[in-house]
This record gives C-alpha cells, structure tokens and sequence, in this order.
C-alpha cells in the first residue's frame, strides 16, 4: 500500500466514526494523556487545535497546569509555535492557530512535549501525517521534545509506509491504549 492509499484508508475510517464514538474516545484518549508522567512534568507542550474528525485534546489543557503553544503554518512546509494572548483565527487549512498579532513567539527549545496529529501510525511509533512534513520539519528544531501522537485506534495501520526524513514518535495515544516506544 502506498502513502497515499494508507492516506484515503485511515482517513475514512476516521471520518466513519460517529459523534458518539469520537467524543467518547476524545475523553479516553484526554484521561490516557494526563496520566502520562512525562506529560505531566512538562512545562510547555506544543499541541494542536483538531479538526471536526480528528482526536480533540482540548478538554485535557486545563488540567496539566503546562503552558499549551500551538503552531502557525507559514506555508513551505515551515510552521512555527506560538503562545495565544487573544483570539485565534482560522489558519490556511481552516484550522485554529494564534494570531502573530496577539501571541508570543516560542523558541522550540522552550518546548518540552508536542502532542503531534495524525492520518495513521503503527505500533512501532510510525506516524503517518498529511503530507506537508510541517511537523517533521519543526520536530527536528526541538529534538528534546517529547513527540506523542494522539490518535484513534481505528486509525492503526500494520506498517505505515515511511521515507528517511520521517520522524517516529516516541508514544502513541489511542483511546485504548499507550504505546510506549
């Protein structure tokens, strides 16, 4: 199977679930990331605003007492983390992120976890992305950085296809389990 046709599958089943199902696994997969240690220790954790079908995060921020950035895509594949101080906007793909005009540059080496989305994974940490390598590419600025893909376990593929330049996880977070790699 090819990227692409891991792509299509994954996100299918995704998008097959119902609103039940998803908020249902968003608060097994929120209960999963706050008992994580390394997550709890963290002072600034770069997460991301989901999209309709994607695993939500948002009902677990309160809670770990960390300072949440989340990225501004610049285009090119480059993206860069900021700490909202107002409102944020819809981005260039539709999703939320922080207004230049109203949040603070953060330097990656301030970020010390960054819950990463995803299209597909496998249990060796592989995660399959949308394409754009933004998060490969901003992964590598912030090598000390726990990287946790947060996922639903109907999005588990046997072997994503992987290029040299992709990064793998160090967990994986589904509504069933933590894979720890």
């Amino acid at each position: 199977m090819t990227k692409a046709e891991q792509r299509k599958q994954t996100l299918a089943a995704r998008r097959a679930l119902c609103a039940e199902e998803r908020d249902a696994y968003n608060a097994a997969i929120c209960a999963r990331l706050r008992e994580l240690p390394a997550l709890r220790k963290a002072r600034t954790i770069l997460s991301y605003r989901a999209l309709p079908d994607e695993a939500d995060l948002a009902a677990m921020e309160a809670e770990l007492g960390a300072r949440f950035v989340y990225p501004r895509c610049l285009g090119a594949g480059k993206m860069e983390a900021r700490f909202p101080t107002g409102p944020l906007r819809a981005g260039p793909f539709g999703i939320e992120e922080p207004d230049p005009a109203c949040s603070v540059l953060i330097a990656p080496e301030e970020i010390d976890a960054v819950l990463v989305p995803c299209l597909g994974f496998d249990a060796a940490g592989r995660r399959l992305g949308h394409g754009a390598g933004y998060y490969d590419r901003y992964l590598l600025r912030c090598p000390q950085a726990i990287r946790v893909c947060a996922a639903f376990e109907v999005q588990r593929l046997e072997r994503v296809v992987t290029e040299p330049h992709d990064l793998r996880m160090n967990y994986i977070v589904t509504e069933k389990a933590c894979y720890v790699l």
